[in-house]
């Protein structure tokens, strides 16, 4: 994606040494090269459990899960992006940052995504779609 955006962007540079036709060609092909957007469905499942004490029985968990489903715009990314401290941004948390790793989009889905680090809570990705932008018709 990105060899295509620099591909774009030196082509736009020397425009006029360039004739139209290739130039436009070229630009053309640029854009139906990749989608720069996606539109990513995914659900969060989180679990919660608190001890519910009795004051005749054993005490047990209690264990509830709650979900949030989202959709969301993203961009798909080659690598993780670094998170400003010296360290990578999760994969967990990059479509709340509006990108995703390039791979997911040929995944099949739904596919489910687990952290090492926290057993609580799972991703679920439901699916990852090129995005159109619908364009509303202006009254004359």
């Amino acid at each position: 994606m990105e060899n295509l955006r620099s591909i774009a962007e030196a082509v736009f540079e020397h425009k006029e040494e360039v004739p139209d036709g290739l130039y436009k060609r070229i630009m053309d092909e640029c854009k139906n090269g990749k989608p720069e957007l996606y539109k990513l469905t995914w659900t969060v499942v989180k679990s919660h459990a608190h001890v519910v004490e009795c004051e005749y029985e054993p005490d047990f968990a209690r264990v509830a899960l709650s979900y949030q489903t989202q959709t969301l715009i993203v961009e798909a990314v080659d690598n993780r992006p670094d998170d400003g401290n010296g360290g990578k941004v999760s994969t967990m948390q990059m479509p709340n940052r509006g990108m995703v790793i390039d791979t997911w989009v040929n995944l099949p889905m739904p596919f489910v995504l687990t952290p090492q680090y926290r057993k609580d809570h799972m991703t679920i990705i439901h699916s990852i779609e090129p995005f159109e932008p619908m364009k509303r018709s202006r009254d004359a």
